[in-house]
């Protein structure tokens, strides 16, 4: 870090074979302690005053220097099996959040953010962040609203993929072949597999991601978070993209027949049972509905 140290430690390198060793000894055990462990801690310009200090005032013999380079090996070995017991006492714990049928649960986590998960959903995250925050959904539907923080992006992995963001909020929808992602605020970034093509989305964009296929396609970010709102908005929809929506909304199978003159719906749900929203449409559009099984199927005129 100092140039007139590092050239008083290159004189003494060249003084003797001994002297070398000794360099590439202490060069070998600092370059693995590194690799043990971030020494976040340490006062790097008041350690490199007291080294100057101490070599001014003692101008230590070849022996002495010798017999030094021997005490920061030392140093340097006890420092880092120190922090490596420090780091096994103080390991991340990660816990796991499971939701059941027709349970809706919220976690905060250590950062401030907060993450509501709808039925059948699960979650892992670590009980405290130390510096990156990422956490993995495994399966199921949450929204996220994460706490901004420029220096630690927050990234949620899930199947291979992941969702990166610094502060925002969006829902997530994972099966074993298919994640859907919507953004409600600020920006998030989509990155499909290692080395994949990323996606940036913005507020109020959305796409899906064919995880047998390896395909992207934009959609609609319109109901994404209608779970947990309870509220759906439709604005100049297309009845078949009503009939989407209210089919992931409801868990049910409906399909639109000849919609020939390419309907459009406006019209709000708060809290409505499916009869009560396709009695709506019945009275707005006269679609008949015809349920066979498990599907319902609107006929318009």
């Amino acid at each position: 870090m100092d140039p007139a140290l590092q050239q008083e430690v290159e004189q003494f390198r060249a003084q003797s074979p001994e002297n070398e060793i000794y360099f590439l000894e202490t060069q070998k055990l600092w370059e693995l302690s590194s690799k043990a462990a971030r020494l976040a801690n340490v006062d790097e310009k008041k350690a490199v005053g007291e080294l100057r200090d101490y070599l001014k005032s003692s101008r230590p013999s070849r022996n002495l220097k010798l017999v030094w380079f021997r005490n920061i090996a030392a140093a340097v070995l006890v420092l880092s099996m120190g922090y490596w017991i420090y780091r096994q006492n103080t390991k991340i714990v990660y816990l796991t959040k499971l939701t059941g049928n027709s349970q809706v649960d919220t976690v905060k986590l250590a950062d401030g953010s907060v993450i509501v998960m709808a039925e059948n959903s699960e979650l892992k995250y670590p009980e405290k962040f130390d510096g990156e925050r990422e956490i993995a959904f495994a399966r199921g539907q949450a929204f996220f609203k994460i706490a901004p923080n420029p220096a630690h992006p927050f990234k949620v992995v899930m199947n291979k993929s992941d969702v990166t963001v610094l502060g925002t909020s969006f829902n997530i929808k994972v099966s074993s072949v298919q994640i859907d992602l919507s953004v409600k605020t600020g920006r998030v970034m989509f990155s499909p597999f290692q080395n994949g093509s990323k996606s940036i989305l913005s507020e109020g964009q959305a796409i899906t991601y064919d995880s047998e296929k390896g395909e992207i396609v934009a959609k609609t970010a319109q109901n994404a978070d209608a779970w947990l709102t309870k509220e759906l908005t439709f604005v100049d929809t297309p009845l078949e993209e009503v009939c989407k929506q209210l089919s992931a909304y409801y868990h049910a199978d409906i399909k639109l027949q000849n919609n020939k003159r390419n309907k459009k719906l406006n019209a709000t749900f708060k809290n409505q049972t499916l009869a009560q929203v396709l009695e709506v449409l019945n009275e707005t559009y006269n679609i008949k509905i015809k349920k066979e099984k498990d599907q319902i199927t609107l006929i318009t005129p």
